[in-house]
């Protein structure tokens, strides 16, 4: 609070030191609180007014009130014009406190704890900062070297790159530098840099995926001569089958190598102990076998599924065919190609070897009067490797496929397989493959089994058409005759076994039925006899024999001609000679039987309408049989020796069977013994 001077110039002269009970009564009368009194300020005005007169005290109201509006107004004028100063000095000082608050927290703890582990830092200064200097030199001599580093480090990427877009020549010259580097760290006698050991450890993998690829280029179809070369040779340079490649282990022993059968079988003419040029071209063998079995796995499949289906129709026996040409012409191409391009690789190049190259020979026994050279005996093992696989290729794919199939074909489908297999086994006589021998077997077998089928399915046909009735038992002549007269055998000979025309007088030969008939050993073998066609049974299985027989001179081996001739006689004629035999003597029999029965119901007598027909029956069904063993039987049998083999059938004939002439001489015997009874009966009708 401002000090007023009063208005006049009297002053009272006395003033009161203590004003606390002025300041008790003002305090009590006003509402001015006591603390605003008790302050100096107020203290002092109140011992000023002391000393005022009465006039001052009465002004003494409307001086303040007055001065009190000019404050007012001031102070009021004053915020109006700088309350941004007030603003401002009033965020000013509540900074200044924050700050001063901050600066005060902030040097206690520099206090209490900043300085005390600066004052053990720089203690320990100089044990910390060794290590840093020491890594900070190791980085100062790697910049120092980093052009020679950088280098280094690109080895690995170049290899890489050169491996997979096919410089091997320039990647196996960065895999020598890399090795060069390394051996000149190794003489210093110092231990190697780790840098330089992770080089050489990228290096060798990609040195191992160059060798992955040139393997994997062995297993490629349809790859060329040049690309197999070029193969070869880096398998080559690289050495990595040889004792002192990182990549093979030493000693080198057939069994570290042996991973299938297949490689087994390769290398068992070999030995124990095989080169690094060996290995390669045995690997070589592997891949190209490889390659082979996926190109013949498709036609291979189709020939498996038409064999194991069994019978096959003729539709099926030509796709049979096809898909054997086929896979032939596939065995042909790759074969010839693997066995051309292992030539042309290996066997020349040691052929060359052989004939310029020191020798160097193995040890051998004191005594032994020969030393093999190294090089000598490299090229016979690398001749033995692709002999064994020429041979197992013709075991292992062109046999197995040919053996089941041949006998599932028709026999007019085989000359043209046998001249394609002909045509192939000369080209590969040309490097050394010659197996005709083996088709001749081949064939031989096929051909036995075709026309072996063949006639047995045109026996069983021939012998399903005489079947005895069941009411019928040729030993026994008891016989019941229908009540409707209908005859037990329907239909009877006389409607089927011989034509309308010649069925009042059969044609029956002249000659006594043999095997080789006289009146037929001047005729032509290939033109049946005319008599055949008044029999149709016969006249369709000369046919169908004929028809065998036909096809049969396409392809005839002559190895197989003991054998067919052995069985047409026993197993053909003689099996139909006897169902004909049996069916006839059971025919007659009934016969018999049927006649006794009707002279014994006509008083003995049988009429003679009945007497003829069985007369007729009778004179059919024998001149059946006897055309059947006079006539059928030499010309079928000199239709195969002569007509087919163009070899004499005559009684120095060794290859004939033995069942068929006891089936002919008991028919012989038998119609000796019908003539016999025939002419009693006569005699006893004249009588």
């Amino acid at each position: 609070m401002t000090e007023l001077a009063p208005s006049t110039p009297v002053q009272s002269t006395s003033r009161l030191v203590d004003v606390s009970a002025l300041t008790d009564v003002i305090a009590s009368s006003s509402k001015v609180p006591l603390e605003q009194l008790v302050k100096p300020n107020s203290q002092r005005y109140l011992s000023d007014l002391t000393t005022y007169g009465l006039q001052d005290l009465l002004s003494e109201p409307t001086i303040l009130q007055t001065q009190s509006h000019h404050l007012t107004s001031s102070l009021t004028s004053l915020t109006h014009t700088s309350y941004p100063t007030f603003l401002s000095l009033h965020q000013t000082t509540n900074a200044l406190t924050t700050s001063l608050t901050s600066l005060s927290t902030s040097l206690d703890s520099l206090l209490t704890s900043s300085l005390p582990a600066l004052e053990e830092s720089a203690a320990g200064w100089k044990d910390r900062t060794e290590s840093v200097l020491k890594e900070r030199s190791k980085a100062r001599v790697v910049l120092e070297q980093h052009e020679k580093i950088r280098d280094l480090l690109e080895i690995p990427i170049l290899i890489d790159t050169c491996v997979r877009n096919g410089y091997f020549a320039e990647a196996l010259s960065l895999v020598s530098h890399a090795n060069a580097l390394a051996a000149n760290a190794s003489s210093s006698k110092k231990t190697a840099p780790l840098i330089l050991s992770s080089v050489l450890s990228e290096v060798h993998h990609s040195i191992m995926q160059m060798l992955l690829s040139l393997l994997s280029t062995l297993y490629e179809p349809n790859r060329k001569l040049p690309a197999l070369w070029k193969a070869v040779n880096f398998l080559r340079k690289m050495d990595v089958f040889g004792p002192s490649s990182p990549f093979a282990s030493a000693p080198l022993h057939l069994k570290s190598l042996v991973t299938s059968p297949e490689t087994e079988k390769l290398l068992e003419p070999i030995g124990d102990v095989i080169s690094s040029e060996e290995q390669i071209a045995l690997a070589f063998l592997v891949g190209r076998e490889s390659c082979l079995k996926s190109t013949l796995e498709s036609s291979g499949g189709d020939i498996s599924r038409m064999t194991t289906h069994g019978g096959l129709d003729d539709r099926e026996k030509e796709d049979l065919a096809r898909y054997l040409k086929k896979f032939i012409d596939l065995w042909r191409e790759g074969v010839y190609d693997v066995i051309t391009q292992y030539s042309s690789i290996f066997l020349e190049k040691s052929s060359t070897t052989t004939s310029h190259s020191p020798a160097k020979t193995y040890p051998v026994a004191a005594d032994s009067p020969i030393s093999t050279t190294t090089a000598t005996r490299e090229w016979t093992h690398l001749y033995t490797l692709i002999t064994t696989y020429a041979s197992r290729a013709l075991t292992t794919y062109l046999i197995p496929a040919l053996s089941p199939s041949l006998s599932l074909l028709s026999m007019s489908l085989l000359p043209s397989l046998l001249t394609q297999l002909t045509y192939c086994s000369t080209a590969f006589a040309r490097v050394g493959l010659d197996f005709r021998g083996i088709l001749s077997t081949l064939f031989s077998q096929a051909v036995t089994k075709i026309i072996i089928n063949e006639m047995h399915t045109e026996t069983e046909k021939f012998i399903s058409r005489f079947k005895i009735p069941a009411s019928v038992s040729a030993s026994s002549h008891s016989r019941n005759i229908n009540g409707t007269g209908k005859s037990k055998w329907d239909p009877l000979p006389a409607k089927w076994l011989i034509t309308a025309a010649t069925v009042t007088l059969p044609p029956v030969p002249i000659t006594p039925a043999t095997p080789a008939a006289p009146t037929f050993a001047q005729s032509p073998p290939h033109i049946p006899p005319q008599i055949l066609a008044s029999y149709p049974p016969l006249a369709e299985f000369t046919n169908a024999m004929l028809s065998i027989l036909n096809g049969l001179r396409l392809l005839a081996p002559t190895s197989i001609l003991p054998t067919l001739s052995r069985m047409l006689d026993d197993e053909v004629l003689a099996k139909c000679g006897q169902a004909i035999d049996v069916y006839v003597k059971a025919f007659c029999n009934d016969l018999d039987g049927e006649e006794d029965i009707l002279r014994s119901r006509v008083n003995g007598n049988t009429s003679d309408e009945d007497s003829d027909e069985s007369e007729k029956q009778r004179r059919v069904i024998m001149a059946f049989g006897q055309v059947y063993f006079g006539i059928l039987v030499p010309f079928v049998r000199r239709a195969l020796v002569e007509g087919v083999y163009g070899v004499k059938l005559d009684a120095s004939f060794e290859h004939a069977g033995e069942l068929l002439p006891t089936v002919v001489m008991d028919w012989q015997d038998y119609v000796l013994e019908q003539e016999e009874e025939s002419e009693e009966s006569g005699s006893g009708d004249e009588s």
